[in-house]
């Protein structure tokens, strides 16, 4: 997502992972790869060196960031837990699925996006968090349906499932970075595409060693997604910025329900949520991340608002009972 949010989390651990556009696309987008070839720093890892050589190297390149503190730096990965993730093999020979063309992956009937389980579950977050989503409408005016439908595709809420057993991740998301970083490229990787990995995984790790370093997080402590995504909103590292105290308390935690409800509605105004129905679908989109004019399908944004529609009219027949504010 523009968050990137977004893409998956946990979600991107799971079927809807396949239909999912890169999170670097978004970096493609400002990153042209000649220029980037061209402007790679000299202390950047080189595709050819070993792992811990290119985790030596990107220590390195983070130290020189004016805005990172070298000694913090320097004891996240001294630290244990650091860990490099290879990924898998792909298996021999895969027999070719027949895929569907066009097909909207959230509607399948394996995400469950429109059953009436899923749509209790926005009901019950009303009602539990009545306060935040009041708050949010006041102060961006996204109404509570749009809300619960980011939420509902980014992490269930939450909430463990078959599908999705870890929806907030499963592993460290600074381990995840790293890796994203480290790991060598496969013979699909060309060297242009390798770069806008790096570079984004570079500006990720920058933005999370920041905000632990601010808030006193204990990084390790944090899961992610496969690209660093956390909370249960799935920002990225580099929107932690939008993140909005939602509850109060003074701090800001997207793992708590009523910080990460107000932080979507805060996310989608900065991306141009108004009054005009244009504007929202592109916000909407916004958050999934992609080229709005290019994208024929805009799977995601057609997944949110026909949910939030499922949402309105299973509130008339089930109606939440709110406390008053």
């Amino acid at each position: 997502m523009g968050v990137r949010p977004q893409i998956t989390s946990a979600v991107g651990e799971c079927i809807v992972a396949a239909w999912r556009p890169a999170v670097l696309a978004a970096v493609a987008i400002t990153l042209c790869a000649t220029e980037a070839l061209a402007s790679l720093p000299s202390d950047a890892a080189s595709p050819y060196t070993t792992a811990e050589q290119s985790k030596t190297e990107l220590q390195n390149r983070l130290c020189k960031e004016a805005e990172l503190d070298c000694t913090f730096v320097a004891s996240i990965f001294s630290d244990p837990r650091l860990v490099f993730y290879q990924p898998p093999s792909p298996s021999p020979n895969p027999s070719p699925q027949p895929r569907e063309r066009e097909r909207n992956p959230y509607f399948t009937k394996r995400f469950g996006l429109l059953t009436p389980v899923s749509l209790e579950r926005c009901r019950l977050f009303i009602i539990e968090h009545t306060a935040a989503f009041t708050a949010a409408y006041r102060a961006y005016g996204v109404p509570e349906e749009i809300i619960c439908g980011h939420l509902r595709i980014e992490t269930d809420f939450g909430i463990p499932t078959m599908l999705s057993p870890n929806p907030l991740g499963r592993r460290p998301a600074i381990n995840q970075l790293v890796s994203l970083y480290i790991r060598k490229p496969d013979r699909k990787d060309r060297k242009s595409r390798l770069v806008r990995r790096r570079e984004f995984a570079f500006a990720e790790i920058t933005k999370l060693i920041m905000a632990g370093k601010k808030f006193g997080w204990d990084l390790f402590e944090i899961p992610g997604s496969p690209t660093g995504a956390i909370g249960l909103v799935q920002f990225e590292p580099s929107s932690i910025g939008i993140a909005v105290d939602g509850d109060g308390d003074g701090r800001i935690d997207l793992f708590n329900p009523d910080d990460a409800i107000v932080s979507v509605a805060h996310y989608l105004e900065t991306r141009g949520w108004d009054l005009n129905s244009e504007h929202q679908r592109r916000a909407i989109y916004a958050y999934y991340g992609g080229q709005y004019s290019k994208d024929p399908h805009k799977y995601y944004m057609k997944a949110v608002l026909r949910y939030a529609t499922e949402v309105r009219e299973y509130l008339k027949i089930h109606p939440a009972e709110r406390a008053s504010f």
